[in-house]
């Protein structure tokens, strides 16, 4: 596996590659890589000729600093895990190289994509994420890229962001990967005390509860039973949790087994914050 950590390098990996019209797939990552990440890389290796990783902690994307402090970092793992992948490159750029004029960032017409949600408890976050996955693209140019589903609404707006900038990228979407007992996987697990991470199920089990209950009651009160099953636990506070069309991200009003739903969620366990999501009429 080549790793480079600088664009100029990269873009004369990727030319190698061009000239020998292979397909190129792509999956930008903040590392701390885990079981998801690696399904991302696997199917990026079944549907394209080479895979080129990323990782790269973008400082743009964290309102919080603490967040960014505390953000796990483990690249000479990840660097064996993508090994043991076969993964053909490893971008994993510093912060001058990708910021070299300073940490600034590019507003993109989303379609309100970006409001509620992780765009109105974070602001700013989706200002970075789509200016660093714009400057990945380009720097990758690649055929496909891939994504999970567990971040569904940066997801959302990404296939948005390509469309909007008249980008050739395919984007694919990944399925959620779970532990055993249904917490979502995720870097900040790593950050779960051995208390904490006992708790943690609970997000994905209010969530299910949910799925169970959507065609019977109304969103007002399934939001109320999800956020009582979270606030059952002294250790976990409910940030938001939202029923919304998939496609728009806008509010759904009333269960409708007809129309497409999705819950979302993001709740405080001790200081880790954790997300998840699920389809409530698939």
């Amino acid at each position: 596996m080549q790793v480079h950590k600088t664009v100029e390098s990269l873009k004369k990996s990727i030319s190698a590659l061009r000239e020998k019209n292979l397909t190129i797939g792509f999956v930008p990552t903040m590392g701390a890589l885990h079981e998801g990440h690696i399904s991302l890389v696997k199917l990026a290796k079944m549907k394209s000729d080479a895979v080129v990783v990323s990782i790269f902690v973008n400082p743009t994307q964290f309102n919080n600093p603490d967040d960014l402090e505390n953000y796990p970092i483990a690249l000479n793992d990840d660097i064996k895990l993508l090994e043991k992948e076969a993964s053909d490159i490893l971008f994993c750029p510093d912060v001058s190289e990708m910021y070299p004029e300073g940490m600034l960032t590019k507003k993109y017409p989303l379609n309100g994509l970006d409001k509620g949600l992780e765009g109105g408890k974070r602001p700013g976050h989706f200002d970075g994420v789509c200016t660093v996955v714009h400057q990945l693209f380009t720097s990758v140019t690649p055929d496909k890229a891939f994504f999970g589903e567990k971040d569904f609404q940066q997801l959302a707006i990404i296939k948005h962001l390509v469309k909007e900038l008249n980008l050739n990228i395919e984007i694919n979407s990944c399925p959620t990967i779970r532990d055993a007992d249904g917490l979502a996987k995720s870097s900040r697990n790593k950050l779960l005390s051995p208390s904490e991470r006992e708790k943690a199920p609970l997000i994905y089990k209010s969530l299910m509860k949910a799925k169970a209950l959507f065609a019977e009651i109304d969103i007002n009160e399934l939001k109320n039973i999800v956020k009582n099953e979270i606030e059952s636990c002294e250790e976990m506070t409910l940030d938001y949790v939202e029923i919304v069309n998939p496609e728009t991200l806008k509010s759904v009003e009333k269960s409708d087994v007809l129309e497409k739903a999705h819950i979302l969620i993001a709740a405080y366990l001790g200081n880790v914050r954790l997300i998840d999501n699920l389809p409530l009429n698939d």
